[in-house]
């Protein structure tokens, strides 16, 4: 994988700008795909989805989505409601290819319960026309109730290392994400009290879930979704990462600070009409990455959580980047910024509150109380503000331009998202 990802910029087609925030085209077929996990099969996409008896989303080009059936003809299958007899559905999927086998894990539970098991079904091929196409459930990898362990067993999340051994990440609440080993050949643990490792947790009374892996450049990095995401309007869900040099960890934030003691650095929280993004999956293709998740939409609520799918930009510091809502296929495409930096921008950070920025003609920012400097440097521009806490010194954001519309994103010293857009 390339060290910068950073060839999707002519994919964002700007559609309208409304009171100053950008609206981009949405389908609405995509609406109501909560926890989407997501993997190429063929020349396509297949979506596997929160629901009842695990709807599946198939796509050509990741924009345009139909519903295709679902992965058990049951809403839950027997074995699980047996255990969970409170269940009404099945949560939280993840889809991968391993050793030729489709393998999905999935989650059956009840709201605010730490009753909970995760299963395993798998299937030859992803293709519905396929003689071979059959799920196949394998029934129980792991479980959690009230008085027998501290964690909560759902949001799975598989993982194949470089070295052949297979992991599952795990948890929800309670004590946070948890990692398991599993038997290459079984996708299940070994033995019938495997050894649980803890990579990330917040106080009780703060939220923690959706795991999802991935390694790169000598780095195994951990995304999950902080706070709330079934509150509509009122959602604070977002995705949060952390990385370590170890899969079992310590996992750390951008400044080293660990994730088990609730640090993690900010990849995607609310901003314009969109609430509560979160419970990701990534794709990975040939054409570079892509943070796959749901949100809410502002604009039509009531049709549930809609499915978005961002580029993922890795810069040079190998911390992670959400762009803006894709709304082409993906293409292979070199950056094309040609437009002018100068003028009027709105600047934030951690997707907070926006404030306008004059980047002038000769280099220099005014506005909003703000003096400082910016330069383009290739496919960046460096933002320098003089540091209000130390005289003399200067804080300086380096963001990734975005072409050709005019956006930019980026972290600052301290690891915050900086994003901007030109007004």
């Amino acid at each position: 994988m390339r060290k910068n990802t950073c060839h999707f910029y002519s994919y964002l087609i700007l559609l309208a700008t409304v009171s100053g925030t950008f609206v981009f085209a949405q389908d609405y077929a995509l609406r109501d795909i909560p926890d989407p996990a997501i993997l190429q099969a063929g020349d396509g996409y297949v979506i596997f989805t929160t629901g009842a008896g695990i709807p599946i989303c198939r796509s050509d080009d990741l924009v345009h989505w139909q519903k295709s059936g679902r992965v058990f003809a049951k809403k839950v299958p027997d074995w699980a409601k047996e255990k969970v007899p409170d269940t009404h559905g099945i949560w939280a999927p993840d889809i991968a290819l391993y050793n030729g086998w489709y393998r999905l894990y999935y989650a059956v539970s009840s709201l605010g319960s730490q009753r909970s098991c995760i299963g395993l079904a798998l299937n030859r091929t992803l293709d519905p026309n396929h003689p071979d196409y059959e799920w196949v459930d394998r029934g129980l990898v792991i479980e959690s109730n009230t008085g027998t362990c501290d964690y909560n067993a759902i949001d799975p999340a598989f993982f194949a290392d470089r070295d052949g051994k297979c992991w599952l990440a795990f948890g929800s609440f309670w004590s946070g994400i948890k990692l398991v080993e599993l038997n290459p050949a079984t996708g299940k643990p070994d033995g019938a009290e495997p050894k649980i490792y803890s990579l990330a947790r917040r106080p009780v009374e703060q939220a923690i879930e959706a795991p999802f892996m991935v390694y790169r450049d000598g780095f195994y990095y951990l995304f999950v979704s902080y706070d709330h995401t079934m509150n509509g309007l009122d959602s604070n869900y977002k995705v949060m990462v952390g990385r370590a040099e170890k899969i079992t960890g310590p996992y750390l934030d951008y400044t080293g600070r660990p994730m088990t003691e609730g640090y993690a650095s900010l990849v995607l929280a609310n901003h314009d009409n969109w609430r509560g993004p979160g419970h990701n999956s990534i794709l990975r293709t040939d054409k570079g990455d892509y943070l796959v998740h749901h949100t809410w939409d502002t604009r039509d609520v009531k049709l549930g959580r809609a499915l978005q799918i961002r580029p993922l930009y890795w810069p040079a510091d190998g911390w992670p980047l959400a762009g803006e809502p894709v709304t082409e296929s993906p293409k292979k495409l070199e950056p094309m910024w040609t437009e002018d930096l100068s003028g009027v921008w709105l600047h934030s950070v951690d997707y907070g509150p926006e404030y306008p920025l004059t980047f002038g003609t000769d280099g220099n920012i005014t506005g909003s109380g703000v003096t400082g400097k910016w330069q383009k440097l290739g496919e960046q521009v460096i933002l320098q503000f003089p540091d209000a806490k130390e005289p003399g010194k200067v804080w300086e954001d380096r963001c990734l331009l975005l072409s050709p519309y005019g956006f930019y994103i980026g972290r600052n010293q301290n690891g915050q998202v900086i994003r901007g857009y030109k007004e």
